[in-house]
């Protein structure tokens, strides 16, 4: 506002001298001060019709900071450099409704694509919202400007941290035999109910293997190899009363879940979160294959209220009858156990260090 004024008085100072001492030169100053900001508005407007706007939101914190990355990409696609645009970005926790937001701005050179990006702190794990509330446009004196408006929303889910961890599974854990809908697509085992894959025979080869049918088609012995189930042969019992932990440990505690069910993955091992909500009157479980199954328990764990109870005793009243290799407690005073032995107690200002010097074997 202060730019505009001066600018203002500026323009009528000049008009006066130019009537005061009747002088074209200065009156011809006086109007092109006049027609300038006009001709700025008209070229913004022509900049803002070729512009693309994208929204920038990080899902996981920056390993220095622990700060999410959030902001906007934007593609000049004019052969006009505009000197500055200026957005505002709000976030909105879609569990909660809580909301931050955050101001960024830069200059956008012509026939490239920018990135302004700004940084929020202490986002709770579950389904953000981003949105781009205005962008403003600047001409090249910083006194005027043009609204553009953005429609696009993205919806982000924002993980805990996951720090590195010497985890090993061994061949007891990864090759333990249970039922399952799904099977291993590498991986051959003895389920006489789906096929891996159909090869010729070979030297040693078990007869009851031998597929008749397409034998006698080919004129050669075809053997079936049979698959192995993905089954989840390792559980993770987070056993925590959510209600009545502060918000560091909260933190240290997810991010601590994240850490061992994205090692599980990384180690093709699939596995069970296993936890008991408020609401429920038994466990709650989900099946972690892929990273997706690991979204969605985030998703729905953010609109859970956990409570104390999710352990071996519990999970065989549950689920009557299902076997796995090896088990995790993971409990709310921040204990990690395996197998039933108490393996470290994590605090949450040494969470980084303490998973690096753990070694857990599965």
């Amino acid at each position: 506002m202060g730019r505009k004024l001066l600018y203002g008085f500026a323009a009528a100072g000049l008009f006066y001298l130019s009537v005061l001492y009747r002088s074209q030169a200065l009156l011809a100053v006086c109007g092109a001060a006049v027609l300038f900001p006009l001709f700025f508005v008209c070229v913004l407007y022509s900049i803002k019709g070729k512009l693309e706007i994208e929204l920038l939101f990080s899902s996981y914190p920056m390993e220095q900071t622990g700060d999410y990355l959030v902001g906007i990409r934007v593609k000049n696609l004019s052969k006009i450099y505009l000197s500055r645009l200026q957005a505002k970005v709000q976030v909105q926790n879609m569990a909660n409704g809580k909301k931050q937001w955050i101001k960024i701005a830069g200059d956008i050179p012509a026939n490239t694509e920018t990135d302004l990006i700004g940084t929020m702190q202490d986002l709770d794990f579950g389904l953000w919202k981003a949105e781009c509330q205005w962008i403003h446009l600047f001409d090249w004196m910083n006194l005027l400007y043009v609204k553009k408006h953005v429609t696009e929303q993205k919806q982000v889910m924002i993980f805990p941290n996951a720090y590195e961890i010497n985890m090993k599974i061994g061949m007891r854990t990864r090759l333990f035999w249970s039922d399952a809908e799904q099977y291993h697509p590498q991986l051959g085992g003895d389920d006489p109910s789906e096929i891996l894959k159909l090869r010729e025979y070979q030297k040693g080869d078990r007869p009851n293997r031998i597929h008749w049918k397409l034998s006698v088609k080919n004129d050669s012995l075809i053997v079936a190899e049979m698959s192995m189930p993905m089954s989840c042969n390792v559980v993770c019992f987070l056993d925590v009363d959510l209600s009545s932990m502060k918000k560091k440990i909260s933190r240290c505690y997810w991010e601590v879940v994240n850490t061992l069910s994205l090692e599980l993955l990384n180690q093709k091992c699939a596995h069970y979160l296993v936890w008991q909500d408020t609401m429920e009157e038994e466990l709650c479980r989900i099946a972690i294959r892929k990273v997706e199954d690991l979204t969605d328990f985030w998703d729905r764990i953010s609109r859970a209220c956990l409570k104390r109870g999710a352990d071996p005793e519990a999970y065989t009243r549950n689920f009557c009858g299902e076997t796995y290799a090896s088990w995790i407690v993971w409990n709310g005073e921040l204990e990690l156990s395996c197998n039933g032995t108490h393996i470290q107690k994590i605090h949450p200002e040494q969470a980084r260090e303490k998973m690096m010097e753990l070694e857990l074997l599965l």
